[in-house]
């Protein structure tokens, strides 16, 4: 036999429901507020759009063998966290050909743009470079380019005019004689240059990188409230080894990911069966 004293009247299980849902809205609704955004580069050497940029001396898209070669890179903002993972053998190997470059071959900064304009109409832009194409507005200055177990990175604004004002080239990395002793894509920006330079800015912003050998290096950083990085609906980037050997370049338009909109159409639709149940309890 039931209690009479323990069952709960129509009203207060109505309220106790809707606060339930409502808590469930407020949860639902938090997260398809934390907007979750992608997209892609492809790199691939088949790829008939893939970037090489100028400078390869006829070897085409990668000089000085598979080692070098970056798949491609995927850019992903979640909320105010920004990461990008590049997919590449060169994962693992900084260092290596210390006759070539003091230290060695190293790690690109990364670079960063809303637009992509590369110089040249043809699918691989195999004329362009710094100096005539995309102007970088950010860069990711590496603490430590010659780690194979990733460290941080400054984020810097590049205020420069021109990205000669506000970077530094390959060949200021390689000591080998272009042409004679060696090859690599010289005149690609390869990394920020931070030394008594008033074109670049530290934005107060870090993040960290790491290494898996052989596969990818990833980027993540944790973007103030006020960064234009969080407002750009696109993003270009641009990334290199210290010897630019291989580069990609390309913009992806940050959509958002799978799952973003249900859950805005899930709190909607359980908003609806709320004012369903008040429908019925004042009938």
């Amino acid at each position: 036999m039931l209690d009479k004293n323990k069952i709960i009247p129509l009203g207060a299980s109505l309220n106790i429901l809707r606060k339930f849902i409502f808590g469930a809205v407020t949860l639902f609704g938090t997260m398809s507020a934390i907007s979750a955004h992608a997209g892609g580069i492809s790199d691939v050497s088949v790829d008939p759009k893939s970037y090489w940029g100028s400078d390869s001396h006829g070897y085409g898209d990668v000089i000085g063998g598979s080692t070098y070669d970056i798949q491609g890179a995927t850019i992903t903002r979640v909320g105010n966290v920004l990461t990008i993972a590049i997919a590449t053998n060169f994962a693992g190997h900084a260092g290596i050909e210390p006759a070539q470059a003091a230290g060695g071959i190293g790690y690109g900064d990364l670079f960063l743009a809303q637009t992509w304009n590369p110089f040249g109409t043809d699918a691989h832009h195999v004329n362009d470079n710094d100096n005539n194409g995309t102007l970088w507005s950010y860069g990711f200055a590496l603490d430590n380019r010659y780690s194979n177990t990733g460290g941080s990175f400054k984020l810097y604004q590049l205020n420069g005019k021109t990205n000669d004002a506000n970077v530094l080239d390959s060949e200021k990395f390689m000591s080998c004689a272009l042409g004679s002793a060696c090859y690599y894509r010289n005149g690609q920006a390869t990394a920020v240059n931070t030394k008594n330079n008033p074109n670049v800015a530290y934005t107060g912003m870090t993040g960290s990188w790491s290494v898996v050998a052989n596969k990818e290096i990833k980027f993540t950083l944790t973007l103030a409230s006020s960064s234009d990085l969080l407002k750009y609906s696109s993003l270009a980037m641009h990334w290199g080894e210290t010897c630019q050997n291989d580069v990609i370049e390309g913009q992806v338009s940050l959509v958002p990911l799978p799952g973003a909109l249900p859950l805005t159409g899930l709190g909607l639709a359980m908003l609806g069966l709320v004012r369903r149940r008040r429908a019925r309890a004042a009938a």
